[in-house]
């Protein structure tokens, strides 16, 4: 008899006895009443085409009682040759859940890498408008009382004459949002709706990112600012 140490797997053991004994796949299923398609899995190691592992050992001892070979001897190579399938299906197992969590793990990075380009082009990460803060409070603001100038008249105060005021005016076309940054001090937002306008005065320049390039009408000192760009692109001017 055939060493332990020469023999691969239990289906090449049981199929080199069959083969001694000058023996049929037809054959031995007509003495061991296993079908034929099951004896070739058995002969063939493949376990996906074979019954449950209790019944796989009842016939293999069934097959070698018929074929001449250690029945004991066959079991043991079955056992561990579905063992060894048992290990290769769990490492199977693990490396598809490694590449899942590396392909989560990437996924997310490109996740985030989007957000940040998506904050950077659209400037969404500069301070928001003041609660209750409108076009209309800006120009409250930017513009003095009536009586400011009357009471600085009737002072007769006597001073160089100071440099004009440079005036911005939007006028939104569309609903539309922008950013403003007069004289290089903080960001400002705005949103205006459709024929609402904006007016702004500044010493030195204006710097505006508009979030849709056909949606206002911007005026320098009354005169007409080019704004290149198309519907729903974002742009950015720097005026004078």
């Amino acid at each position: 008899m055939e060493s332990e140490n020469n023999l691969e797997t239990f289906g090449s053991y049981l199929q080199s006895f069959r083969i001694k004994r000058e023996l049929t796949i037809e054959e031995v299923a007509a003495k061991t009443r296993i079908a034929a398609h099951c004896l070739k899995a058995i002969e063939a190691d493949d376990h996906e085409h074979l019954p449950p592992p209790a019944y796989v050992r009842s016939f293999i001892r069934t097959i070698a009682d018929i074929v001449g070979a250690n029945a004991d001897l066959a079991v043991n190579l079955y056992r561990a040759d579905l063992k060894q399938q048992e290990t290769t299906r769990k490492l199977q197992l693990r490396r598809r859940a490694k590449l899942g969590a590396a392909k989560r793990t990437l996924l997310a990075a490109a996740l985030i890498v989007g957000i940040l380009l998506l904050l950077r082009y659209t400037d969404i990460g500069m301070s928001p408008t003041p609660s209750g803060e409108s076009a209309t409070t800006e120009r409250s603001f930017s513009q003095p009382a009536p009586g400011e100038e009357s009471e600085a008249a009737g002072r007769g105060l006597v001073a160089a004459k100071p440099r004009e005021k440079l005036k911005l005016k939007v006028i939104a076309v569309e609903q539309t949002w922008l950013k403003v940054i007069v004289d290089g001090q903080n960001a400002k937002s705005y949103k205006l709706k459709a024929e609402e306008r904006l007016e702004l005065e500044g010493s030195s320049d204006f710097n505006l990112m508009i979030g849709n390039a056909t949606a206002v009408k911007v005026f320098l000192d009354d005169r007409p600012v080019k704004i290149f760009g198309g519907s729903d692109q974002v742009v950015s001017l720097k005026i004078p």
